[in-house]
């Protein structure tokens, strides 16, 4: 078994054939920095090694494990890139590495992917996963740390501890994963909970990694902006959306547990990443920055005056936040929002309303991009095609919205996809109540079975009409001089 005091974070990557999204590879996988962050924090005496899939070749990110032999491979899973995490972990199995998988496709999934694979030795479950990353190293180097008492441990095998692999019922036990009910909280309270993680060590990832992220930028969205742009990063002092409860976007699978960093620390991670990799774009990756009006004013408020460079962020937001609160896109410009990301969904009431809730509307969605376009602050737009409402006659609305919202000069950047179900969110349950997916059944190298599966079993449209409507959205786009890219599907779909 190794013995190399080597902690290596990897972020997989999209799976080979994977669509992009218009943002792929231009900003950093913040996760394996935040991770990566901590352990060199409160375990100084052991290296931590960073690398992100989505910049460089999982030869090269296995390249390090073959020289390192590294004692804990942490790898950041989601649901794009799940068969490339696979593959990695497999690499470090010869070694007797300890390979602990994280992240949200991981975390819901973990007693598949042990039975699956059983080299994994632990699938951490949280979101606030510091701790028992940390836990973990401290057990693989030897220390005396009870397994059984390990917080947000989803899943072990049995060799890591004292009993046998157990699973962890994400469903049922989510409320334990709160930030609330994490024992790094010490105040048990929502704001500022977010001050004990420390600001991010950019430094982890190698300078051929930012100066990609800069490249891959400045190719796509240089021309948005006045001011050269020097470095990118991406940041999260805020997590979590508003929509809670039955209020959750029906192909959301996310905990969206709301937590908060002050004011301050936020703008002394801005300052800290300037001066580490002299980034001056910024992409906040809140899961709805615009939910939480009282955080967006205070931020706005606390802006330093003595920055000493100019901030551009780019953030999540919500078309019905900034239609009830109009202020906020007057903070937003104090802060230094250029550029917003609004899951527009649809071009049509039937299907928005559907996915999002009664209170959305095309007409808000409409009003949203007004108010931002006259705010000198872009969007990127993105459309989930396919749902059980859907009709030819919603499809056609939805592209023909897209296209006058292009016309109209209303989105910068637009992404429009298949619907994916997933495990934990309302389209993945429909399909297994309804015998059509397996849940335990290990992940699908190819992601399009599961939403051709949905679309041609519930929807009113083919997944073929799907793909169809996703590739005249995207020629419009091109021709248009618009970024646009799709997501969780094959990109030879769209040829």
């Amino acid at each position: 078994m190794t013995t190399n005091k080597v902690v290596y974070l990897v972020n997989a990557g999209n799976d080979d054939g994977m669509a992009s999204i218009a943002n792929d590879s231009c900003f950093p996988a913040l996760g394996v920095l935040a991770l990566g962050t901590w352990i060199k924090e409160k375990i100084p005496n052991i290296e931590v090694i960073c690398r992100d899939g989505q910049v460089t070749s999982s030869e090269k990110i296995k390249d390090i494990i073959w020289d390192k032999s590294p004692l804990v491979l942490g790898i950041s899973t989601l649901s794009t890139s799940y068969q490339k995490a696979i593959d990695i972990a497999y690499e470090a199995a010869a070694f007797g590495t300890t390979i602990i998988l994280g992240n949200d496709h991981a975390a819901q999934t973990a007693p598949t992917i042990m039975r699956a694979h059983p080299f994994v030795s632990a699938v951490v479950c949280s979101e606030y996963g510091e701790e028992s990353l940390e836990m973990l190293v401290r057990h693989a180097l030897g220390e005396n740390i009870d397994i059984d008492h390990i917080p947000h441990l989803s899943l072990y095998h049995g060799w890591l501890g004292k009993r046998g692999a157990e699973d962890f019922d994400y469903k049922a036990r989510q409320g334990e994963l709160s930030i609330i009910n994490s024992r790094l909280n010490r105040s048990g309270s929502r704001k500022d909970a977010l001050d004990v993680f420390p600001i991010i060590d950019r430094t982890l990832f190698p300078e051929d990694h930012w100066q990609t992220y800069l490249k891959n930028y400045k190719n796509k969205f240089e021309h948005l902006h006045n001011d050269e742009i020097t470095g990118v990063t991406t940041m999260n002092r805020a997590r979590g959306c508003s929509r809670q409860g039955d209020f959750v976007c029906k192909h959301c699978d996310m905990g969206l547990d709301i937590s908060f960093s002050s004011p301050a620390k936020f703008w002394e991670e801005v300052k800290s990443a300037h001066e580490q990799i002299n980034a001056n774009v910024f992409y906040e990756v809140c899961d709805s920055f615009s939910s939480f009006g009282s955080f967006v004013k205070s931020v706005a408020e606390q802006r330093p005056e003595d920055l000493g460079f100019n901030p551009h962020f780019f953030v999540y937001a919500q078309a019905l936040d900034l239609v009830r609160r109009p202020e906020m896109v007057e903070h937003f410009q104090k802060i230094g929002v250029f550029r917003a990301n609004l899951g527009l969904e649809s071009g049509g009431d039937t299907t928005l309303r559907h996915m999002k809730g009664r209170h959305d509307s095309v007409e808000n969605n409409y009003a949203a991009l007004r108010m931002l376009k006259g705010a000198g602050i872009y969007v990127y737009g993105s459309f989930v095609l396919g749902t059980e409402v859907e009709t030819p006659a919603t499809l056609e609305e939805t592209v023909g919205w897209i296209k006058k919202i292009i016309v109209e000069g209303l989105l910068q950047d637009v992404e429009v996809q298949p619907i994916l179900p997933l495990p934990n969110n309302y389209y993945g349950n429909s399909l297994i109540k309804e015998g059509l997916w397996n849940p335990t059944i290990d992940w699908p190298r190819n992601t399009d079975e599961i939403s051709q599966s949905y679309i041609n079993n519930f929807s009113g449209v083919s997944y073929q009409d799907v793909l169809h409507a996703a590739k005249e959205v995207r020629d419009f786009a091109k021709k248009h001089s618009i970024n646009y890219g799709s997501g969780v599907s094959k990109e030879e779909r769209y040829s």
